[in-house]
């Protein structure tokens, strides 16, 4: 069985402030922002790595953090992205730079990743 190699990291760089839509049978359900920033792991090395901030149709949000060797960047560049919780596929379609602005501005991450935990533990969760 062959390993795949991860994104660089070019690649995760290049989607700081990039927003993308999933689809569900080509109906938007969803949208994805996603910030970038460097840490230091438990070995002092420095790594990038980023925030994701799904924003649902339904007004709920999630927000994960995602960092070497990377679980859901690749999925997101591969075009897809499998929701386990809500038992879905979506396909992801990246916002086109012309439009990248206005929708960083309606579904970015303007407060501090702490902010929008809060606000999803808040959220009426299905039983």
């Amino acid at each position: 069985m062959t390993e795949r190699a991860g994104p660089t990291e070019a690649q995760v760089a290049a989607l700081d402030g990039a927003v993308a839509e999933l689809l569900d049978q080509g109906i938007i359900a969803g949208w994805v922002a996603i910030q970038t920033e460097h840490f230091r792991n438990l070995f002092l090395s420095k790594q990038l790595g980023c925030w994701l901030l799904f924003t649902w149709a339904d007004g709920s949000i999630e927000i994960e953090e995602d960092y070497p060797p990377y679980a859901l960047v690749p999925e997101l560049l591969a075009g897809t992205f499998t929701d386990e919780d809500r038992s879905a596929n979506y396909q992801v379609v990246w916002v086109a730079d012309d439009r990248r602005g206005d929708a960083w501005q309606r579904y970015g991450i303007h407060e501090s990743p702490g902010h929008y935990m809060g606000l999803a533990a808040k959220q009426r969760k299905p039983r």
